[in-house]
């Protein structure tokens, strides 16, 4: 199985605290080049399951949902939510040139994950990007979209936060 970007309620990665952040209004800016096939928790669980009911072995089958940007994704939170999105966007060369940075620093002292020379060639526009053709074909999966997995996912961390949901 390989899996999309998971989100979804309960998500302890990267993409949590970076939907909270944004919620929190301190997310002044996003990198304007990174893609990821976007697939709800829930879909990525029911996948799994279909493979051991329906998969064949030795067959590889990707869980990729739909493809947004990360610029787009949080264009439909804004549309969801109300709260407006981040409205700079960094082009891929600036965050190329802070990875090389971050390598020299490395050599030198520890620094937190997200500022680490790997995070940051990752958001100089690396993508994931993959096609479920398979995984529709053979075990029937599907995702949401990424307007309703993000309404589920963006009203619970609202609750959580004490906000009152507008979605």
């Amino acid at each position: 199985m390989q899996p999309g970007l998971i989100y979804g309620p309960g998500d302890t990665s990267g993409v949590r605290t970076l939907l909270l952040q944004y919620l929190q209004r301190k997310l002044p800016m996003v990198p304007s080049g990174v893609a990821y096939c976007w697939a709800h928790v829930a879909d990525e669980a029911r996948g799994h399951i279909l493979a051991m009911e329906k998969g064949r072995a030795g067959r590889t089958y990707m869980l990729a949902g739909p493809v947004h940007t990360l610029v787009d994704a949080l264009q439909i939170a804004e549309g969801i939510t109300g709260i407006p999105a981040p409205n700079i966007h960094l082009p891929p060369g600036i965050f190329k040139g802070a990875a090389a940075l971050m390598r020299l620093a490395e050599t030198m002292i520890t620094l937190p994950p997200a500022a680490s020379s790997e995070s940051l060639q990752v958001l100089a526009g690396v993508t994931y990007l993959g096609h479920a053709a398979r995984a529709r074909e053979e075990l029937g999966w599907h995702t949401q979209s990424l307007r309703d997995g993000l309404t589920e996912t963006l009203r619970h961390e609202m609750r959580l936060l004490g906000m009152t949901p507008k979605c």
